[in-house]
């Protein structure tokens, strides 16, 4: 029985999901308090089982804590963790695997990717095919490199960015390979971007020998940019949550769809739960909150009279305690919000709402979507949030304060 080593690239900072990833990588970001790169390994371990070598993480922005969260799990055993010292992109990332991968055949995932788990059953049984790209069709491609395929789906070039970008295949990142490839990985030259892009060493091996393009049809998204993390975590809220109910629900409550309720947790009464929501350890709810459809809240946060809560994610020890809307949202760890603090999360004019990253405007494409608010930031009573704004760690936007752009941590908003 052939066994396989799989590479799972690990080592990016994340920096256009800042503030959420200042102080861990994008691939331990939590989907139902799991971190990406639990979902990905949990995943093929169940699908491949014995026949699965070795897993190589490559890792690189605070690797600490990502070598420390797997060290104490049942397959450590299994795990080989290898350092990018500089981001130099996917190439170079993928190289500094090849000491540690002994198979002739092996898998590479992308540690910062979301897929529904059906995917790790699709690379089983597609391995007959021999190498392969996992491809997926996106309406708007404009951010990916698309893929250009023969009439047999073998890859015949890349095309970043096109004008034309509807509904067209892009690569997912994850890739059935043989060994020797990587001597296509060491004559990768510098791109544009100043990185060693691994594309170019795909489309360098397509050209020589054969690489199948797969479309999957399951859920799989890049979480890029916060608006995608929110539009994982829904996914994971409506088919991949188990319900169930270690709380305490007061009488007078409502829910509807599915609920998960963690130990020590209290909804209280007059709460009307939407559904589909996660709730963690130690949080309270309500008296009188609405939850609408599409809430996470980690453990240990609170959520009291007349707040609603819509589509957002709400980090561990966060509190929106009175008279809150948070809309389309992100608040991380430790955040505290007074009386009557809001969120907008959609314009006057319904447009698509734009973000400002590290100096560039990002159209998200939404035209409802919130604001992230970063650890430890606290507000004063009614104060207000506009949509798109990203606030920094350890703020402090004081009462009646209207926040209309981006605020750098350890800001004063008077």
């Amino acid at each position: 029985m052939e066994t396989f080593d799989v590479v799972i690239l690990a080592a990016g900072q994340g920096k256009r999901l800042q503030p959420l990833t200042y102080h861990y990588p994008k691939s331990m970001i939590r989907i139902l308090e799991k971190p990406l790169l639990e979902w990905a390994v949990e995943g093929v371990l169940s699908a491949f089982g014995d026949q699965l070598n070795r897993l190589v993480f490559v890792v690189g922005f605070e690797k600490e804590k990502i070598m420390e969260y797997f060290r104490h799990t049942p397959y450590a055993s299994k795990l080989k963790f290898v350092e990018q010292e500089e981001q130099l992109g996917t190439a170079d990332a993928l190289k500094q695997a090849e000491p540690h991968v002994s198979t002739e055949h092996f898998f590479v995932l992308n540690g910062d990717s979301f897929f529904d788990p059906s995917l790790h059953d699709f690379l089983r049984s597609s391995m007959l095919q021999g190498p392969f790209l996992v491809a997926k069709q996106e309406q708007d491609a404009s951010s990916y490199g698309v893929l250009i395929t023969d009439e047999s789906d073998f890859l015949r070039d890349l095309v970043e960015k096109p004008a034309d970008s509807e509904n067209r295949l892009v690569s997912t990142g994850t890739l059935f390979l043989p060994r020797h490839f990587f001597k296509y990985v060491h004559h990768v030259k510098l791109s544009s971007r100043n990185e060693y892009e691994l594309t170019d060493a795909l489309v360098a091996f397509a050209r020589s020998e054969k690489l199948k393009v797969l479309e999957f049809q399951g859920f799989w998204t890049d979480v890029g940019y916060f608006w995608n993390y929110l539009h994982a975590s829904q996914y994971a809220l409506e088919h991949l949550m188990q319900e169930k109910n270690e709380g305490v629900m007061e009488d007078f409550v409502v829910v509807k769809g599915k609920l998960h309720l963690g130990k020590g947790s209290v909804i209280k009464s007059g709460t009307y739960i939407e559904g589909n929501a996660y709730i963690g350890e130690n949080c309270v709810v309500g008296p009188n909150a609405y939850l609408r459809k599409g809430v996470v809240m980690e453990r240990d946060c609170h959520v009291g009279n007349s707040t609603e809560l819509k589509a957002s994610i709400l980090l561990k020890n966060s509190n929106a305690a009175h008279l809150s809307y948070i809309g389309d949202s992100i608040l991380c760890e430790d955040v505290n919000f007074g009386a009557g603090t809001k969120i907008a999360n959609l314009k006057f004019d319904a447009s698509s709402i734009l973000i400002t990253l590290h100096g560039l405007r990002v159209d998200s494409k939404r035209n409802k979507l919130g604001a992230v608010i970063g650890k430890g930031t606290k507000t004063g009573i009614n104060a207000s949030i506009n949509c798109g704004v990203l606030v920094g760690e350890n703020c402090h936007i004081y009462p009646g304060v209207s926040v209309y752009k981006n605020l750098a941590s350890n800001s004063e908003a008077k």
